[in-house]
């Protein structure tokens, strides 16, 4: 047995080798132009460590439960075993976090040196996942091999041991020992976005260790899927595209909608109550339990209550005990009446838990977790926490940050319907509209060699993996290995428009909203867009009238208070030069801590009269803080 277990692995070797000759083939075709003699000898480098890995891949350990690099096991049979410092390694993580290294477009573990920006980690390290369509997976990519084996490491769970599985799907399966492997469900990160296991093993399916058991909702197949493969052309487009500016198309709205888990905690202290019956109210919530905390699965909007809550000078024993006495819906005549008789009445105060402004969702989950009251060493605090979660649908909109694989990321500025997109010759419309002067000026060109790979990848169904340093291979030998995959894909589909000698790379498209045909060619092709956490509906704020501070008598400062927006020094002088000074006026008094300008405001604009501007109150603020230093100064107005 043993015997043809080796005579199997041999095979399979000479198999990888006459296979990774062909490609080393390939590209000492695609540079067969080299004539100097340092570029000579640099080629007969590649194929000494070709011959050098090769024989690496022959001498490995055959006690080891892994087959060689790149083979596939010939049997079912196990070898004896051992376990190692790389078994200990590939135990998956409960860690939640993808590494930074993981996420760069053309990576591989021993050329670090060759990551070419920051911004393209950070893209992918703030890219959610898609909650109604399914991610993609790139056409073109790195190694993906080691990749592969960090994202299965992390977010997805691979099998530990051999055996037959005996759930599958979104039931749990079971390994040899019989112990069910659990999948994680709905949970919330620290980007508040969601992750799940999506079962992938099937029923009665033999499995080995180191197969994929289960996908998260950021992987497909155990490879990392963040976003979508979109059809972009990198041409301006009337301004609207004008710095770093994007315009998509109306069908990927649906294609971007993502899942975002908010968390919302309130603490009861010792004299507040959990109850429905909320002072000021007729009726009970209908959505609340009679416990006052909401029911799981119920739709909340801004200003709902998630848990009810009063408020009494009370302790809790003696409010729990008066709690029959209490009337909650007392008004203020009812007030009165009390005075009059000369009854005293419990004061009690409404402190609930509203759903924020902005947030609409469903509830998902509720945790309530208790003090131990028997423990003489307690920390005097809250006896109670309640902590609701809710799952929200963000589509995309105008404002939301996208972005590439190679710190291309822009702003969306407009979105066009599918008749107004530009189409090609077959008539397939558009995706996208990136603006080419991105490219000049983050020097990133590996863009434009994904887009056209990306083109001949979406045509044959294929996916490409490219290398760092591809000089080593041949002059230019990634240019000259996508010009050629592109005149391969225009002569098997017939469609001669498809490659240009002139222009490669470039077509000639038509506009959608009359039908002409452009002046110039463009550029097409397939580009790996993501979606970022940078939402415009988590950022937008707009105020009439709200709370003010009480020193300076200006509006508050933050969106959670709905405070105003700052106007600083810069933005007065930016005033000042485009002569606004009325404009400069209202915002600095009326609209900032002019407390008798405010107040004569709303009577000014129904009488239709002019407003007479006040004195604002932060310099009322000023000269106090003078007087407090002996120093006689006054208003005079």
């Amino acid at each position: 047995m043993k015997i043809n277990q080796y005579q199997n692995q041999i095979y399979l070797g000479w198999k990888k080798f006459f296979f990774n000759f062909k490609n080393l083939n390939l590209y000492i075709n695609l540079s067969s132009f080299i004539k100097t003699r340092a570029e000579r000898q640099r080629k007969k480098n590649i194929r000494g460590l070709f011959w050098k890995r090769l024989l690496s891949q022959l001498n490995y350990n055959k006690y080891s439960k892994e087959s060689p690099r790149g083979w596939k096991s010939a049997t079912r049979r196990e070898a004896p075993s051992r376990r190692t410092e790389l078994t200990r390694r590939e135990a998956p993580s409960r860690r939640t976090e993808l590494p930074s290294a993981l996420l760069f477009t053309f990576l591989r573990p021993p050329s670090l040196s060759c990551l070419f920006s920051s911004f393209a980690c950070g893209a992918k390290r703030r890219a959610p996942p898609k909650g109604v369509a399914r991610a993609e997976v790139w056409i073109t990519s790195g190694k993906a091999r080691w990749q592969r084996k960090q994202v299965q490491r992390i977010i997805t769970i691979v099998d530990k041991h051999s055996g037959k599985a005996v759930g599958g799907g979104y039931s749990p399966p079971k390994d040899s020992e019989g112990g069910p492997i659990f999948f994680k469900g709905l949970n919330k990160t620290n980007q508040n976005t969601y992750l799940f296991h999506r079962g992938f093993a099937k029923q009665l399916q033999w499995v080995q260790k180191g197969d994929l058991l289960a996908d998260s909702s950021a992987s497909s197949k155990g490879e990392l899927a963040l976003g979508k493969n979109l059809l972009a052309a990198y041409m301006p487009w009337e301004g609207l595209n004008f710095e770093d500016a994007v315009l998509i198309n109306q069908k990927v709205i649906t294609k971007y909608t993502s899942l975002h888990i908010e968390k919302y905690d309130v603490e009861i202290l010792e004299n507040e109550k959990l109850t429905s019956n909320l002072p000021l109210r007729e009726n009970p919530e209908p959505s609340l339990e009679e416990n006052g905390i909401i029911k799981i699965g119920s739709w909340v909007q801004e200003g709902d209550i998630l848990v009810g809550k009063i408020t009494s000078r009370l302790s809790s024993k003696q409010l729990s005990l008066e709690k029959e006495n209490l009337n909650l819906n007392i008004v203020q005549y009812e007030q009165l009446l009390y005075d009059i008789v000369g009854q005293d009445f419990i004061k009690i105060q409404e402190n609930s838990l509203r759903v924020p402004s902005g947030i609409s969702g469903r509830i998902i989950k509720i945790s309530i977790c208790y003090q131990k009251e028997t423990f003489s060493q307690n920390i005097r605090g809250p006896f109670a926490k309640v902590v609701i979660y809710i799952a929200t649908q963000r589509e995309l909109k105008v404002g939301d940050k996208i972005s590439g694989r190679h710190g291309n990321k822009g702003i969306l500025s407009k979105i066009f319907g599918n008749y107004d997109m530009p189409f090609l010759l077959n008539g397939e419309c558009l995706d996208i509209l990136l603006n080419p002067l991105g490219v000049p000026s983050r020097m990133n060109v590996g863009q434009i060699l994904e887009c056209i790979l990306g083109l001949t990848g979406h045509i044959f169904q294929t996916k490409f993996q490219t290398i760092c340093f591809d000089e080593m291979n041949g002059y230019e030998a990634s240019r000259s290995l996508i010009y050629s995959k592109l005149l391969k894909s225009a002569n098997q589909t017939k469609q001669k428009w498809l490659f240009s000698k002139k222009r490669p790379g470039k077509v000639n498209i038509f506009d959608g909203r009359d039908g002409l045909i452009f002046h110039q060619s463009v550029l097409v092709g397939y580009a790996y867009i993501m979606k970022l956490i940078h939402i415009v509906d988590e950022k937008i704020n707009a105020r009439s009238t709200g709370a003010y501070s009480l020193i300076t008598q200006q509006p508050l400062r933050g969106r959670a208070k709905q405070g105003g927006q700052r106007v600083g020094e810069m933005e007065v002088w930016a005033l000042q030069g485009f002569g606004s000074a009325y404009t400069l006026q209202e915002l600095l008094t009326v609209k900032s801590d002019d407390l008798m300008g405010r107040n004569r405001l709303m009577l000014t604009l129904l009488k239709n009269t002019p407003l007479n501007f006040g004195t604002p109150e932060s310099l009322r603020v000023v000269l106090r803080e003078l007087q407090s230093l002996c120093l006689d100064l006054n208003i005079l107005c």
